[in-house]
């Protein structure tokens, strides 16, 4: 897998975006399946795998809200009261949902029950109401 994330001097060295495209969206399932739709040239989802990432990606930005610590996230994250609730948003069995996770653990979307840390959209929402997340793109060598 490339590498996903700047480092910090990378991130310093940006200036501030100089064109901003407002997205009308809510922030549940479709938000994040259109998150793993963006990432799929990365980690090469089935439209299956991306529904049930994006069931995990919403529960652990909800989690977010009201838990602070990122270890605490990940384990409540994958409790079975979570699993059952992801089970019954992507209407599949407890059979296909373990064989889902398996093939996500293969493509390394979860590593040790860990949603891999790159993967995971990093919004932010300001005083106005309006969720961030910014994309950067760098040009190839």
């Amino acid at each position: 897998m490339e590498k996903l994330a700047l480092t910090p001097q990378e991130a310093q060295k940006l200036s501030k975006p100089n064109n901003l495209i407002p997205v009308m969206t809510h922030m549940d399932s479709d938000f994040f399946r259109d998150w793993c739709i963006f990432l799929n040239p990365f980690v090469k989802l089935t439209p299956r795998e991306m529904d049930v990432m994006a069931s995990f990606l919403k529960h652990r930005w909800l989690l977010s809200k009201s838990i602070s610590d990122p270890a605490m996230i990940d384990t409540m994250l994958m409790t079975e009261e979570t699993r059952h609730k992801i089970m019954e948003e992507c209407h599949i069995t407890k059979q296909h949902f373990y064989v889902v996770m398996n093939t996500l653990r293969k493509k390394k979307v979860f590593v040790n029950d860990i949603i891999e840390p790159r993967l995971i959209p990093n919004i932010r929402k300001d005083n106005s109401g309006y969720f961030q997340l910014l994309i950067l793109f760098k040009e190839k060598d």
